[in-house]
């Protein structure tokens, strides 16, 4: 009987030890930590997306468009001149009116203009960008090995060695998805 006992609490010891060393184990292991630059995957990204492009289309064509409409009121205006230098009061007093409603219409086509382009770039740092580049941030650190990263802007982040910056395969892996 004495032997049988023995036996059991060795056997619950063995047991108690096994399931400890898993515990053990993963108490041990060690904690990677990888730091992104989420400014320069934006920069090296996202400036270079067919969305920004067209933003800096539309924002030229726009501009182009607010110039031509500067250049006719600038030729009212000349106009007014001439009419002045000739007394030609009634003249003055018809491009004043044209002057006058040319400005307001200019000062409404800046103001939209200037709306649309916002809501253009803010519909281009939507979420689904943000989500692009969680999923490729959460991708490449997975690939390499990587248990935390952390945001290099993020405040306490003092130094860290450029071998666990990830920014670089980040945004490699965004040229990637969005090739697809």
């Amino acid at each position: 009987m004495k032997r049988t006992i023995i036996g059991v609490t060795a056997l619950v010891a063995v047991l108690v030890s096994a399931a400890m060393v898993p515990a053990a184990t993963s108490a041990e292991q060690i904690t990677t930590v990888g730091v992104v630059d989420i400014n320069r995957v934006y920069n090296s990204f996202y400036r270079d997306s067919q969305g920004v492009r067209e933003l800096e289309r539309l924002r030229s064509e726009y501009q182009d468009e607010i110039n031509q409409q500067l250049q006719e009121l600038q030729s009212l205006r000349d106009r007014r001149l001439q009419a002045q230098d000739q007394g030609n009061d009634r003249r003055v007093e018809d491009l004043d009116q044209q002057i006058a409603d040319m400005e307001q219409f200019l000062e409404d086509l800046t103001r939209r203009r200037r709306q649309q382009l916002q809501q253009r770039q803010q519909s281009l740092l939507s979420d689904d960008f943000f989500r692009q580049m969680q999923e490729a941030i959460q991708f490449v650190a997975e690939q390499e090995g990587f248990t935390v990263v952390l945001r290099s802007d993020a405040s306490g982040l003092q130094w860290w060695s450029n071998q666990v910056d990830i920014s670089d395969a980040v945004v490699q892996r965004l040229i990637q998805v969005s090739d697809r």
